[in-house]
C-alpha cells in the first residue's frame, strides 16, 4: 500500500471510488454533477495550492483525501473516502490519509479546517471529532462552499490548529 499525489492516469478510478462510497444505499444518490472537481483535480485542487493524494494497492486506488485552499488561511477537506475493506484494523489507511493531508495544512500554514459530510455518516463523525473537529452549523461556517449534497442534509465540522 502507498499513498501518492494524483496523477491523471487516476481520474476514473477516484470517481468510481467516490460515487461508489457515497451512494452505498444510506443516503441520496449523488452523481458527478454535482461534484464536477472531480473531473478537474489537477485545476481544481493542485493549480490552487491545495493537494490531491490517492491510496494504492497494486496500482489500484483504495482511498483518497484532498485539500483545497480557500481563503484567510481555511481550507477544506475534500473527498475523503477509503475502500471498506481498508477501513480500520489492520490497515489504518483513513488515519494514513489524514496524517499526510494534516502534514500538508501545516506546513503550509493554514490555520483551519472545515468539511462536510452527510447527516448519517456517524462513523465519519466520530472520525473527526476524535481527530479534534468540532461540529458548527452551516450558518457559522467561516467561508462558504460548495459541497455535494443539499446543506440541510449535511453535518459541518470545523477544526483550529
Amino acid at each position: 500500500m502507498e499513498i501518492a499525489v494524483f496523477e491523471h492516469k487516476y481520474t476514473k478510478e477516484i470517481i468510481d471510488l467516490v460515487l461508489s462510497c457515497q451512494n452505498d444505499g444510506t443516503r441520496p444518490i449523488v452523481g458527478i454533477e454535482s461534484q464536477p472537481d472531480l473531473l478537474n483535480i489537477q485545476s481544481e485542487y493542485i493549480d490552487k495550492g491545495g493537494n490531491f493524494w490517492v491510496a494504492l494497492e497494486d496500482d489500484k486506488v483504495i482511498g483518497t483525501i484532498a485539500f483545497l485552499p480557500h481563503s484567510n488561511k481555511i481550507g477544506i477537506l475534500k473527498k475523503f473516502f477509503v475502500k471498506e475493506e481498508f477501513r480500520g484494523y489492520p490497515n489504518f489507511l483513513g488515519q494514513k490519509l489524514y496524517s499526510i493531508f494534516l502534514k500538508y495544512v501545516k506546513a503550509n500554514d493554514f490555520n483551519t479546517v472545515i468539511l462536510d459530510t452527510p447527516k448519517n455518516t456517524k462513523r465519519a463523525h466520530k472520525f473527526y471529532q476524535k481527530a479534534g473537529f468540532v461540529q458548527i452549523s452551516y450558518e457559522n461556517l467561516p467561508v462558504k462552499y460548495s459541497c455535494p449534497y443539499n446543506t440541510a442534509l449535511c453535518d459541518f465540522f470545523m477544526l483550529k490548529l
